[in-house]
C-alpha cells in the first residue's frame, strides 16, 4: 500500500443546506469524517454560514451542497470542493470557475435510483394509475375512466433527451419492455447499447417528433436552459407524454400548464420545478394529466454510502495527487 502523505489536511462540511436530507445526509458525513480523522486530517462540520465563512479561511477541502461567493472570497487555501449532487448550477459563478479549485461531484451515483424512477413514471402514466390512485382517495370505482385509455410500453418509442450515464440505464430498462429508444448525446462515438437512433441536440425535434415518451436528463447549461416551450410542445404528438428529471428551468411551465390543459400532449410527469417545493396555489398541483414526485428521483437508500465510496476514492486520489472521478468540467458545464 502506498504511503499516505504526512502533510496533514482540514476539511469543511457545510450541511445546513434544505435539500441535505437528501444531498449530504448524516451518515455520509460521519463516515467522511471518520476517514478523515483516520488519516490524521481534521473534519469541521458547519451548519451555518458564518461558521463556514470562518472555518473555511485555512480549510483544504470542502464538502457539501454549495458554495457561497462570501464563503469562497475567504477559502485562501481551498484546493478541492466535493459537492453532494450530480448538478452543480445552483452553485456556480465566475470566481469559481476562473479558479484551479478541483471540483468534484456526485454524477453516477444516482443512475439506478433516477432510471428506475422514470421507468415507473412512464408505467403509471400508460396504465392510468395515477388516475386510478385519484379516485381511491375519493372512493370512486370507474372503470370507463381507465380502460378504454390505458396502454402498454412495448412498441412504443421513448425519446431521451441526454444519453449520459442516466440516461443509457433508462434506455436499457425501456428496451427490456420492448421499446424503441431514440436519442440526442452531446458527443457521439459511434452506437449506443439499446439506442436504436443517436443524434446530437441540435436534432431535439426528431426526438419530440417522434417519441412517445420524452424525458429530460441533461444537465442544466446555458443550452439546455428553456429547452422545452411552446414550440417544442406543440411538436410533440398529442397522444406523446414529457418526464422531467433534469432541471425544471428546462419547461416553461406556463406553456406546459397550457399544453396540458388544452391537450397538445397526453400527459406528463415532473420530478424537479421551477420553484422548489411548488408553490400552494400553483396551477400544477390540479392536472389531472400530470404525476408530481417531490425531487426524489435520485433517493434511495443506500445513498449515504454510495455517496462516502465516490468521496473516499476521490481522497485518495487527491492524497496522491492522481486523478479524480466525476470531475467538473468547465467548458462543458457539467
Amino acid at each position: 500500500m502506498t504511503n499516505r502523505p504526512t502533510q496533514k489536511m482540514k476539511a469543511v462540511f457545510w450541511v445546513a443546506h434544505h435539500l441535505e436530507d437528501a444531498l449530504i445526509v448524516d451518515r455520509y458525513v460521519d463516515l467522511a469524517i471518520r476517514e478523515l480523522e483516520s488519516r490524521g486530517h481534521k473534519a469541521v462540520v458547519c451548519r451555518d454560514t458564518n461558521s463556514v465563512i470562518s472555518e473555511i479561511q485555512d480549510a483544504d477541502i470542502m464538502i457539501g451542497y454549495r458554495i457561497l461567493p462570501a464563503m469562497f472570497a475567504r477559502a485562501k487555501k481551498l484546493k478541492w470542493i466535493q459537492f453532494g449532487s450530480a448538478g452543480i448550477d445552483h452553485t456556480i459563478f465566475p470566481e469559481l470557475l476562473e479558479s484551479d479549485i478541483i471540483i468534484t461531484t456526485m454524477s453516477g451515483i444516482h443512475r439506478t435510483a433516477v432510471s428506475e424512477h422514470v421507468l415507473g413514471l412512464m408505467l403509471a402514466l400508460s396504465r392510468r394509475i395515477h388516475t386510478a390512485i385519484r379516485n381511491q382517495e375519493q372512493h370512486v370505482y370507474d372503470r370507463a375512466v381507465i380502460a378504454p385509455f390505458a396502454d402498454n410500453l412495448s412498441d412504443k418509442t421513448a425519446g431521451i433527451v441526454g444519453l449520459g450515464k442516466i440516461g443509457t440505464e433508462l434506455a436499457r430498462l425501456c428496451k427490456s419492455l420492448g421499446m424503441k429508444v431514440i436519442g440526442t448525446k452531446r458527443t457521439i462515438e459511434g452506437q449506443l447499447d439499446y439506442v436504436d437512433q443517436v443524434l446530437p441536440p441540435t436534432a431535439l425535434d426528431i426526438v419530440l417528433k417522434q417519441a412517445d415518451y420524452v424525458v429530460l436528463i441533461v444537465p442544466l447549461t446555458a443550452d439546455t436552459q428553456a429547452l422545452i416551450g411552446e414550440r417544442e410542445l406543440k411538436l410533440m404528438k398529442p397522444s406523446a407524454y414529457i418526464v422531467n428529471v433534469a432541471r425544471g428551468r428546462m419547461i416553461d411551465e406556463q406553456a406546459l400548464i397550457q399544453a396540458l390543459r388544452e391537450g397538445w400532449i397526453a400527459g406528463a410527469a415532473l420530478d424537479v420545478f421551477t420553484q422548489e417545493p411548488i408553490p400552494h396555489d400553483n396551477p400544477l398541483w390540479d392536472l389531472p394529466n400530470l404525476i408530481i414526485t417531490p425531487h426524489v428521483a435520485g433517493s434511495f437508500s443506500g445513498y449515504s454510502e454510495r455517496a462516502f465510496e465516490v468521496f473516499r476514492e476521490n481522497l485518495n486520489a487527491f492524497e496522491e495527487g492522481q486523478p479524480m472521478i466525476n470531475v467538473f468540467n468547465r467548458q462543458r458545464g457539467y
